[in-house]
């Protein structure tokens, strides 16, 4: 878990898939977030996700909403 907190604050591009493209976010990590309950209860796969602070103003079509909970395989280093 340590290694994932080492996540927060650093900057990062977030794909976000919206109606009709996707859209390449660039923003800070502001929060990890390990949901392990079915890894425990059914032996299913772990779900880690972040939520980002946005650097510039969101397309139209981007809600601010969708920048939590994004899983980490849709995060890369900017």
């Amino acid at each position: 878990m340590s290694a994932l907190n080492n996540l927060i604050n650093k900057r990062v591009i977030a794909t976000i898939e919206g109606d009709d493209k996707t859209y390449d976010i660039i923003g800070t990590v502001i929060n990890v977030d390990v949901n392990d309950y079915y890894f425990y209860e059914k032996g299913e796969s772990i779900f880690i996700t972040v939520t980002i602070n946005p650097e510039n103003e969101l397309p139209e079509e981007i809600d601010v909403e969708e920048l939590q909970n994004i899983p980490l395989e849709n995060i890369r280093k900017a």
